[in-house]
């Protein structure tokens, strides 16, 4: 029984692990639409389809353990990328934004973070059905990758892999 379960930790830490390396999955959804949201003191605003910068979009939930393993690294990702004009923004699917904000203080602190309702209908065609999911977004609104499941987000392999593909859009 020990050993089954040694096994499968091994094989479930393998599979994320390699995940870390993998080339984003097909776009599901070719422009990024706007998006209804409330800021992390609980104002609503619209997560705009274009704006000035490039941006890189992480969809995660309170819930999901890959999801809060990741925030971290992506909060070093945001600090690397801002300087060269990448905006890194944490969506989080819930109702209350008041968790969200205490989580992100405490586990990633600096990440800009917003609050999604899992029943918005704008979400739909983003295809959320698995999460963490991070899309890669330029400015024009064009979703130039997008990724599904965690990944160490401040490893060089994941920083050139974002640079390839905001200089070949």
């Amino acid at each position: 029984m020990r050993r089954r379960r040694l096994i499968g930790c091994a094989a479930g830490a393998a599979a994320w692990l390699a995940g870390c390396g993998q080339a984003p999955a097909p776009v599901a959804v070719a422009r990024w639409p706007a998006l209804p949201v409330r800021d992390l003191a609980g104002a609503s605003l619209t997560l705009a389809s274009t704006g000035a910068r490039a941006r890189l979009i992480n969809v995660w939930a309170l819930w999901c353990p890959p999801c809060r393993q990741e925030l971290p690294s992506l909060a070093r990702l945001a600090s690397a990328l801002a300087p060269r004009g990448v905006e890194v923004c944490a969506v989080a699917l819930a109702q209350d934004f008041f968790p969200v904000r205490e989580y992100l203080a405490q586990n990633a602190a600096g990440l800009p973070g917003v609050v999604l309702s899992p029943g918005v209908p704008a979400a739909k065609p983003l295809g959320l059905d698995v999460l963490p999911q991070t899309f890669l977004v330029a400015s024009d609104a064009t979703v130039l990758a997008r990724w599904t499941g965690a990944r160490e987000w401040d490893l060089p392999a994941a920083r050139e892999q974002i640079h390839r593909l905001l200089a070949a859009a």
